[in-house]
């Protein structure tokens, strides 16, 4: 199958006069001047082709018709030419194509060839999980179908037809969970896309008695959280014996099993608990007993979120316990508290790998993340990495890009002419600096972390930061979505940056799952012109970063609805420590247009939350705290929190008397919580409320 090509670079948008006619050429044909060839680049698997014109010029700039170029490949290996001037990819590499005319010789235009997609085998044979099984009418069991290639390997992704060839005895749906309704005998088949099936014989037979299940409880009400005792005694099965107690609690938590369980109802709500009892023959009994599980009474007065004093302009915070942790902010800013937020002296020892920052320049900390009281990073501008081991009495340099720091003017003085990309005269301040900031930074354990930034910078780390390995600003996964170049007339507008890439849209949040399971999100700013399609993003790895899936603006074919940028996302964490099916990111236009984006399938979805997006709000959102797919906090400017303990059906403000802009927020637990803010840090030890 011949995939579509995407070009990597176009022309860019907007109105054009339209092109002179052609010239046809009289006897003696015009001079040529100039040839163009288009595509000027193109990305192609190993076995695919694409098409290639060449336009012939006169010196006036118009088109010669009839012309018979001899076109030209420098790396035959890499793509072959066809009489049509077409090329076909042979094997990855790069090649340069060009056309000529006597003398004349067009620009080149470039040719990536990648490897081909995987191809999937075809289905030689299905195995079941069972050939045969004896059931009991009322009892259900689920086959589990595996197609394998002709060498015996596994083929994933196969979705299989199940029928039955007596649904009366045996029924079964389309997950392989098959039913036994009466007695009798059913042949159950799964069948795969081609045709190839097996099946499975079952015999129902009509004795089945249950077991009865029985349930006592010391309490069926209390204020959460309260502990209830459920005990199956009195479960019998008057043919053999109980083989297994199976405990449900009904507010979400996991199943668990048990003659006696204690379990802690932590949410109020209406709730049923169900005991299932199983015997030696297959046969169930169930017993279920209503709980209700009351709200706890309100706080008492001077809850709520309250001002910490730390003087900075704060981006990032961090807590490794109820006491301990770190805030970081613009001009070298690191605060550290040891009381919960009572103090915050400044950490103040930054040990370079060469010379020191300027003092008309101070390193701009954007985030802070610790993985356990004593090791830690912060990261920001320029291209700034810095880790300590000793909790913050030293924060040692390990990666920076000193290229701002450079006397642009030539005048041998180094001053805010130099550095200062955009300078705000009213205020006095720098409102755009030269270079790339890195926003924000996790890790996964000691030794595994990322950094994203602006530029679509991307770091990443596997022994603790000795190193950081740059992730190439390219994709052969999925280029732009709307290929641009920048206009002639403007060659640098918008702001200078590196050339139009997927991964330009600026980075300003990621969530690392596992070391090579990565989520990134950000987007290009709305006065670049090669923005469109790219305002919003999220990007998706699971490979370490070599291969990307990206989702973008939904106004542009993409996924992605709403507002504005995408500032920070966070998924849920399933029992086993991966990532959970829940997930959020936030953004939106700054003081106008708030936008939230939720997943419940890991991400391969998203889906806007009108409840706690623009109109709703108008202040855009910065920080995300997930404490569970249930508990989440949003923070953004104006000073706006936004809290939900029903994972995003039902929002509710809260209040930090402020409005300033609100950055990252941090959550130990349900209560306890801090907001870095512009100018102040805040704190909470009764979840906001």
């Amino acid at each position: 199958m011949i995939l579509s090509l995407c070009l990597i670079a176009c022309g860019s948008g907007g109105s054009s006069p339209a092109p002179p006619d052609p010239k046809v050429p009289p006897s003696q044909p015009p001079a040529v001047s100039k040839i163009r060839i288009a595509p000027t680049s193109a990305l192609l698997p190993v076995g695919a082709s694409q098409q290639f014109v060449a336009t012939a010029l006169d010196g006036e700039g118009q088109e010669i018709i009839g012309i018979d170029f001899t076109w030209k490949i420098d790396n035959p290996k890499v793509g072959r030419l066809s009489s049509d001037s077409a090329v076909e990819g042979l094997e990855e590499g790069t090649a340069t194509l060009t056309a000529s005319f006597g003398e004349v010789i067009s620009n080149p235009a470039i040719l990536q060839v990648i490897p081909p997609p995987p191809t999937t085998p075809p289905i030689a044979s299905i195995e079941l999980t069972r050939s045969s099984q004896t059931l009991f009418v009322g009892n259900q069991v689920r086959f589990v179908a595996t197609a394998k290639d002709a060498d015996g390997s596994t083929i994933s992704g196969v979705t299989f037809l199940w029928t039955s060839s007596a649904p009366e005895v045996v029924s079964i749906d389309q997950q392989g969970l098959a039913t036994a309704r009466a007695a009798g005998s059913a042949t159950l088949t799964a069948t795969a896309e081609n045709g190839v099936s097996q099946s499975a014989v079952v015999t129902v037979s009509a004795d089945n008695i249950a077991p009865t299940a029985r349930i006592t409880a010391t309490a069926t009400s209390g204020t959460v959280p309260f502990t209830v005792t459920f005990n199956a005694a009195g479960s019998s099965d008057p043919d053999g014996s109980i083989l297994s107690n199976n405990w449900s609690f009904g507010d979400g938590s996991p199943a668990v099993k048990g003659a006696v369980v204690d379990h802690t109802y932590e949410s109020a709500g209406e709730f049923t608990a169900t005991l299932v009892v199983a015997d030696n023959r297959g046969a169930n009994g169930t017993a279920s007993t209503d709980i209700t599980a009351n709200s706890p009474a309100p706080p008492p007065p001077g809850a709520g979120w309250q001002r910490r004093g730390v003087n900075g302009d704060l981006f990032g915070i961090h807590f490794v316990s109820a006491s301990e942790g770190w805030s970081v902010g613009i001009d070298q800013v690191i605060a550290h508290t040891t009381d919960g937020g009572a103090t915050w002296p400044l950490q103040k020892n930054l040990v370079f790998k060469g010379s020191p920052s300027p003092s008309a320049a101070l390193i701009d900390f954007y985030d802070v993340f610790f993985t356990d009281a004593h090791t830690g990073w912060a990261v920001g501008w320029p291209e700034a990495i810095f880790k300590t081991a000793d909790g913050g009495d030293t924060w040692v340099e390990q990666h920076v890009n000193r290229a701002p720091w450079t006397d642009r003017t030539g005048d041998g003085i180094w001053d805010r002419r130099d550095w200062c990309e955009v300078w705000n005269d009213a205020t006095q301040t720098c409102s755009k600096k030269y270079g790339s900031y890195l926003r924000k930074v996790q890790f996964f354990d000691g030794q595994h972390g990322w950094t994203v930034g602006r530029f679509g910078s991307i770091f990443k780390t596997s022994n603790g930061g000795s190193t950081w390995q740059e992730i190439p600003k390219n994709s052969t996964v999925r280029p732009l979505p709307a290929p641009c170049l920048y206009p002639p007339e403007h060659p640098n507008a918008g702001q200078p940056r590196p050339e139009v890439t997927s991964f330009n849209p600026h980075l300003f949040t990621v969530d690392v799952i596992t070391p090579n399971d990565v989520w990134i999100g950000g987007g290009s700013e709305g006065d670049e012109p090669c923005a469109t399609g790219w305002l919003r993003m999220l990007g998706h790895t699971t490979d370490g970063g070599q291969h990307w899936q990206f989702f973008y603006e939904a106004e542009h074919g993409g996924q992605l609805e709403g507002h504005g940028r995408i500032f920070d996302m966070k998924f849920s964490r399933n029992a086993a420590g991966g990532g959970g099916a829940a997930g959020l990111a936030v953004g939106g236009n700054g003081t106008s247009q708030a936008n939230v984006l939720q997943t419940i399938d890991g991400g391969q979805t998203w889906h806007q939350v009108k409840a706690a997006s623009y109109p709703s709000y108008t202040n855009g959102f910065y920080g995300i705290a997930l404490i569970s797919p249930a508990q989440i906090w949003l923070t953004g400017w104006g000073g706006l929190i936004l809290h939900s303990d029903d994972g995003g059906g039902i929002w509710s403000r809260q209040q930090a008397k402020t409005t300033s802009q609100l950055r990252r927020v941090f959550f130990l637990d349900e209560k306890t919580g801090w907001i870095a803010g512009q100018g102040q840090a805040f704190f909470t030890t009764s979840g906001g409320q």
